[in-house]
């Protein structure tokens, strides 16, 4: 029996030994006397390294081709498998057939890849109980975990209680798992924790708290998206990621604002995840865009130090002009300003200073000549302004782009009446509709006017749609609607206005067509004593609207001049739909015109 036991142990040490000599063998070289063309033969492939990828948001106003441009490269870099972070399909519908094609053409882009992926619901994958019970049709549990090479993956549900967009949670079922699995994997190197929403950013996230508190004695990392803006945080003794898009809607204003397109390439290793950011054009760093970072970058976004007086005319005769752009420095450090100003084919734009050094707390102020260069005067010159920063906290400093589009203006004229204006949905009280716009066919068009008396702004719209699409339910942007956002604040304030949010600090609704079948939909909620009616006509459908001019008094004053406004139209043909608007839309920096839908009390 000895021997037999002392035959067993010199078999085990010469199993390892075996091992470790064919470990150090793998690499196989010429033994060289002295100087050696290499730093080291210790290759840094240690046992329990590994790699694995991320995607981000694809969707949220996806761009298409991005997300399969990424599924390319991720097969070109050949990471062991890929983790999501959730928003993989539009979704928001309750239509089955409409969800049961995204998906089918999501798992179209997946089964590209050449290694796993790991799903994770966001906000547009889970919002009501059918897209839900669609997951864990096609894909099981919302949420799950696994461990691979001594490190746990947690996948959680941020959407667990599907309340939408900056609304996410952890329930009580969803936290009792995650103590669950953290007290039965207390031995793991590390725990990485990936999820859609960043609750650690919103209120009322119900047990997220306590999900947190479980982790801040091991060593941790978590991994989010939803906001569609990269940000590297340091908390709860981790590190916390909002990575930016691979696919969904982004300004794309580069790494120094956190907006680019990417896939995260992580390399797990004894002492945690080493990071990098592979853009599609370019790598970078995890500190790419810091919270220090962030935080100037957000009193810019919030502030604009850009304040540019539209050139508006009062006929449709124009030869030449000039702009003011005035430049205000609110920060204690110096800010410089550098320009470029683009011509068009029908304007051309000169600066009388291409560059401008603004002190702190102070004011400088540019003059920009706009010239006709033939009788068409339609298309916008571009004003590029670069503002540079070098703070203290940030040594590399911080640069925030700006992009102005600039034209000459029409006045659009806003008529008193003195007729009694009924908002029944029906368009005997209007007598003309002077300002229209079309689709892209003759099928689609909104023909609209704006009223106002003592009491009220009044806004009535025909559209003229061959097929109306409204189901009474839902959500309004997924059928046939019309809508209008009105920026009721002085004029030097409301030309600037970016539209953040769908016109979050303005007046903003959009209504879809009731009919026999089905009531209206709308947007948001009404301000008091907001009325609006939508009803389907025998040729597309008809809304008007009254807005109390108290609501405009209150931004502007007794003596209101100006209000700015937009008018829109979705139509819904098939499984698409289009949106068109009547000014280049304001939310779009790349196309928006400062100024633009300016109307002039008469």
């Amino acid at each position: 029996m000895l021997k037999y036991y002392s035959l067993i142990l010199i078999l085990f040490f010469s199993f390892i030994v075996s091992a470790q000599e064919t470990q150090k063998n793998d690499l196989k070289i010429e033994p060289i006397q002295g100087a050696t063309p290499w730093t080291s033969l210790d290759l840094n492939n240690r046992p329990g390294k590994f790699h694995f990828a991320i995607v981000t948001d694809r969707t949220g106003g996806h761009r298409p081709g991005i997300f399969m441009d990424a599924v390319h490269k991720l097969n070109l870099l050949q990471p062991e498998f890929v983790m999501s972070v959730g928003d993989l399909i539009e979704g928001y519908t309750t239509d089955i057939d409409e969800l049961t094609h995204q998906w089918d053409e999501f798992d179209g882009f997946i089964n590209e890849l050449d290694m796993p992926f790991f799903y994770i619901p966001g906000n547009h994958d889970i919002t009501n109980q059918v897209m839900e019970d669609l997951w864990k049709k096609r894909l099981g549990p919302t949420y799950y975990h696994f461990v691979y090479k001594d490190v746990l993956f947690l996948a959680l549900n941020s959407e667990d209680q599907k309340r939408g967009a900056g609304k996410g949670t952890i329930s009580d079922a969803q936290f009792e798992y995650v103590k669950k699995v953290l007290s039965e994997n207390t031995d793991v190197k590390w725990t990485l924790l990936f999820m859609h929403q960043p609750l650690w950013n919103q209120e009322d996230t119900k047990r997220w708290e306590e999900v947190e508190q479980l982790l801040k004695n091991r060593k941790h990392t978590v991994y989010t998206g939803h906001e569609h803006r990269y940000v590297k945080y340091h908390r709860n003794n981790g590190n916390y990621y909002v990575l930016a898009t691979t696919g969904g809607a982004s300004g794309l204003r580069g790494p120094k604002m956190g907006e680019f397109d990417h896939v995260v390439w992580i390399t797990m290793t004894d002492d945690g995840p080493i990071m990098a950011n592979i853009h599609l054009d370019g790598i970078y760093d995890d500190a790419v865009f810091t919270d220090k970072m962030r935080a100037h970058v957000e009193r810019m976004a919030t502030n604009n130090p850009f304040q540019i007086t539209p050139l508006y005319i009062d006929d449709n005769m124009f030869e030449e002009g000039e702009l003011e752009i005035k430049i205000t420095n609110d920060e204690n450090i110096p800010m410089r300003v550098v320009f470029e100003e683009h011509s068009s084919m029908d304007l051309i734009g000169v600066l009388d200073k291409k560059e401008v050094i603004v002190p702190p707390n102070f004011v400088e102020k540019v003059n920009l000549t706009l010239s006709k260069r033939f009788k068409s005067f339609n298309e916008p010159i571009q004003l590029d302004a670069e503002v540079f920063f070098t703070p203290l906290d940030v040594p590399t400093g911080i640069s925030y782009p700006y992009r102005f589009n600039l034209k000459p203006l029409p006045k659009y004229p806003l008529k008193r009446t003195s007729q009694k204006m009924k908002i029944d949905g029906k368009a005997k009280d209007w007598t003309e509709f002077p300002f229209s716009y079309k689709g892209d066919t003759e099928e689609t068009q909104v023909s609209f006017n704006l009223l106002y008396d003592e009491k009220y702004l009044y806004f009535g719209a025909k559209v003229k749609d061959d097929t109306v699409v409204s189901y009474g339910n839902g959500a309004v942007w997924v059928q046939d609607n019309v809508g209008i956002s009105i920026s009721a604040l002085p004029l030097s304030k409301s030309a600037m206005s970016e539209g953040r949010n769908w016109y979050k600090d303005e007046y903003t609704q959009l209504a879809s067509p009731e009919n026999d079948m089905v009531k209206s939909v709308y947007y948001r909620h009404f301000i008091k004593n907001n009325t609006m009616v939508c009803k389907q006509t025998e040729n597309g459908f008809f809304a008007e609207m009254k807005l109390p001019i108290s609501y405009i008094e209150e931004k502007q004053g007794k003596n209101w001049k100006t209000i700015r406004v937009e008018v829109v139209i979705d139509d819904k043909d098939g499984k698409e739909v289009k949106r068109y608007y009547w000014q280049p839309t304001w939310m779009n920096k790349e196309i928006n015109v400062i100024g633009s839908g300016m109307f002039f009390k008469k």
